[in-house]
C-alpha cells in the first residue's frame, strides 16, 4: 500500500511547518509519498518548505487558480493507492496514518475514510468535530474534508473538484461519491487538527457556503422526489434566516465563545437538532 498526502499551499509561513512535520513524523509501514502544491508563495513559505526537501517527494511552485486547483495538480500528481489532503494551516495528529493503513487493510472494501475531528482556535484547542449522518449529505457537509482518506480510484472514476466552486468544492465531490456508492467509513479517533481561523471560519463567508452548498445539493433534491425538494428549500431557506439573524452577533462573538455556548446547551439539554449534520 502507498498512501499519497497533498498539502496546498498560498503565503502559509506562520504555519506550514507544523503541517510538514505533522505529516513526515508519521509512523507507517506504507510506502508514504508527500507533495506540496505551492501557489507562488511570496512571504517566505517557499525557505521553510525547502528545509524539508529530502523528505518532500514532489514540490511544485507556481500560480494557480486557488485552492482546489493546488489540490487539483496534487491529485494529479500523486501515485498513492490511497490520498489525503491536508491544508496549510491544519494538521495530522499522531498515528492517524497508522490508523488509515490499517483501517484500509482490513477493510479492502473502503473507498473513503473519514473522521472526527479537533478544532482550535488562534492555537488553542476549543472542542471535537463530530460528523453528521451520510444521508444527510443532501443538506449539509455533513464531514469535514481534511479527515478524508479516499481511494485514487475514486478520483478516477468521478474526476476531480470543481473549480467552479470557491468554498464548497470538496463538498461537492464528497456528495457525488456518496451518490455513486462508495463505502465510506468512521473512525472515532480524531485524524487531524483543524484551524478555525482560516477562510470557512469568517463569518461573511457563511453566506457563501450556503449558497455553494444549495448548489451543489439542489438539482438532486429536485430531480430526486417533490417532498425532498420541499424539504430541501425549507432547509435552506431556515439556515440563511438562521444566520443573517445571528450574523451581529459573530461579529461581536469569537468562535470559542460560540462552541462554548452550544458545549453548554448540550451538557443542559442533550444534543442539538442541527448535531445530525455535524456537531462543532
Amino acid at each position: 500500500m502507498k498512501i499519497s498526502i497533498v498539502t496546498p499551499v498560498y503565503n502559509a509561513a506562520s504555519t506550514v511547518e507544523k503541517t510538514i512535520l505533522s505529516v513526515i513524523n508519521q509512523d507507517i509501514q506504507a510506502e508514504l509519498e508527500y507533495i506540496v502544491v505551492d501557489g507562488g508563495s511570496n512571504d517566505g513559505t517557499l525557505e521553510i518548505i525547502n528545509r524539508y526537501s529530502d523528505d518532500i517527494d514532489i514540490l511544485i511552485s507556481e500560480p494557480d487558480r486557488g485552492i482546489y486547483d493546488a489540490m487539483n495538480k496534487g491529485v494529479n500528481l500523486a501515485t498513492g493507492d490511497i490520498i489525503g489532503i491536508i491544508n496549510s494551516d491544519d494538521w495530522y495528529n499522531p498515528n492517524a496514518l497508522q490508523i488509515v493503513e490499517n483501517s484500509f487493510q482490513q477493510e479492502p472494501k473502503i473507498s473513503i475514510l473519514y473522521s472526527s475531528i479537533d478544532n482550535y482556535f488562534e492555537g488553542k484547542y476549543m472542542n471535537t468535530f463530530i460528523p453528521g449522518e451520510l444521508k444527510n449529505l443532501v443538506f449539509k457537509f455533513t464531514l469535514n474534508h481534511p479527515s478524508c482518506f479516499v481511494k485514487k480510484s475514486v478520483y478516477d472514476k468521478l474526476g476531480l473538484f470543481d473549480l467552479s466552486y470557491e468554498i464548497a468544492a470538496d463538498y461537492d465531490f464528497i456528495f457525488r461519491a456518496y451518490r455513486s456508492g462508495f463505502c465510506f467509513q468512521y473512525v472515532t479517533m480524531p485524524l487531524v487538527s483543524y484551524s478555525l481561523n482560516g477562510m470557512s471560519g469568517k463569518p461573511l463567508n457563511k453566506f457563501k457556503q450556503i449558497h455553494e452548498s444549495w448548489k451543489v445539493t439542489s438539482k438532486f433534491a429536485k430531480q430526486e422526489s417533490n417532498s425532498l425538494n420541499i424539504k430541501h428549500r425549507k432547509f435552506y431557506l431556515t439556515w440563511l434566516l438562521k444566520e443573517l439573524i445571528t450574523f451581529p452577533l459573530k461579529l461581536l462573538i469569537n468562535p470559542q465563545i460560540s462552541i462554548k455556548l452550544k458545549a453548554f446547551l448540550r451538557d443542559k439539554i442533550g444534543s442539538l437538532p442541527a448535531d445530525q449534520y455535524g456537531a462543532w
